[in-house]
């Protein structure tokens, strides 16, 4: 009896480390790029399987060998990912900023959950919060009534809710107006991108507020890249520091996010401080960070934590910057093959027929 239950361990193991190897691939396929969530929990499952497997008499000397070195590089795989988002890796940015009043930025981004009636809670978070900036995904046209209250407390307000595509509402409340502001539709995509120009008292900032549509079934992660990508060379292109926040659908240890950090020379927070989840409030054991607020180097970080529960799925985010440079940020410096590899993203995006956007 041991023997078997060592041997089911041991396939278990085995399909572990081929589920955490899969993602190495080059490829768009959902089921493929969905592997790229659980990174957290893979790595402590390869850990107790082998255990269970040892502990139990293993399932014969060379079999068990083989299975301890496969393991072991599919550890050693999450590993290297996970890294950065541990305490011990180093800061991007040492949160050391001081500023005045008139030089800060608070940002929060609330994805909501459509399905969601908590409104209260999430009024109550804008109003006990008190962010500058207030970011809230997955709003739907009762969403837009049960919000309004908000409009009091905002004197800026930008929204879309796509007709066809009503998990993917946007609402922004600002403190400090736009100079442009607009919902924009990327490669012919049914999910907003906000793009704007941010007139703050000390300085001008463009923002992007990013929320595509997650790899899942009949729905490949070629949109969601994109979009993220899109946004972080927008940031790179122009002439005023950037901030993007949303809900990425992505992790930041994914390679997607990681070149939008490089070509975008974005700042992550989480960097060196934790994964610090956002998702999902709900489950005990499925819990990774898929929302995100990046910066560049003209905005530096005093505070960074995630917030409590809305009713949602998801946890509210919310980063306290500074409008200042005085602050040294150590963004990743960017690869030979990042700008090549991201072109061929997005025009793998454009090419997209509109079935892609279905469902």
């Amino acid at each position: 009896m041991r023997h078997a239950l060592a041997v089911i361990a041991g396939i278990a193991l085995l399909l572990l480390v081929t589920a955490s190897l899969l993602p190495l691939l080059e490829t768009d396929a959902w089921w493929v790029r969905y592997l790229d969530f659980p990174r957290m929990q893979f790595a402590a499952g390869l850990v107790v399987l082998w255990v269970l497997m040892v502990a139990l008499g293993g399932i014969g000397h060379g079999a068990a060998r083989w299975l301890t070195i496969l393991a072991v590089i599919a550890l050693g795989y999450h590993g290297w990912r996970l890294w950065p988002y541990q305490p011990f890796a180093a800061k991007m940015d040492p949160g050391t900023a001081e500023c005045g009043p008139e030089a800060r930025l608070s940002v929060i981004v609330a994805n909501v959950q459509r399905s969601n009636q908590q409104a209260e809670a999430v009024i109550a978070l804008a109003r006990e919060q008190n962010p500058d900036l207030f970011f809230v995904m997955e709003t739907n046209e009762w969403w837009d009534e049960a919000l309004a209250p908000l409009d009091a407390d905002y004197p800026f307000h930008e929204q879309d809710i796509p007709s066809d595509a009503t998990y993917y509402g946007m609402h922004v409340f600002s403190r400090h107006g736009f100079d442009s502001a607009e919902m924009r539709m990327p490669f012919g995509a049914d999910t907003p991108l906000f793009d704007a120009v941010m007139a703050h008292p000390v300085g001008k900032l463009r923002v992007f507020g990013v929320h595509p549509r997650p790899p899942q079934r009949g729905q490949p992660s070629t949109l969601r890249d994109a979009t993220v990508l899109e946004a972080a060379i927008g940031a790179r292109d122009g002439e005023l520091p950037a901030l993007l926040a949303g809900d990425f659908n992505a992790t930041p240890w994914e390679r997607t996010s990681r070149r939008a950090l490089r070509l975008g020379r974005l700042i992550d927070p989480r960097a060196g401080r934790g994964p610090m989840v956002s998702f999902d409030a709900n489950s005990w054991w499925m819990k990774w960070p898929l929302d995100q607020i990046l910066w560049q180097e003209g905005l530096a970080m005093t505070g960074f934590e995630v917030l409590g529960d809305i009713g949602s799925d998801h946890y509210p985010l919310r980063a306290d910057l500074c409008l200042t440079t005085e602050v040294e940020l150590r963004p990743v410096p960017a690869r030979d093959s990042d700008n090549a590899e991201a072109r061929a993203t997005l025009e793998k995006a454009r090419a997209m027929p509109d079935a892609a956007f279905d469902g």
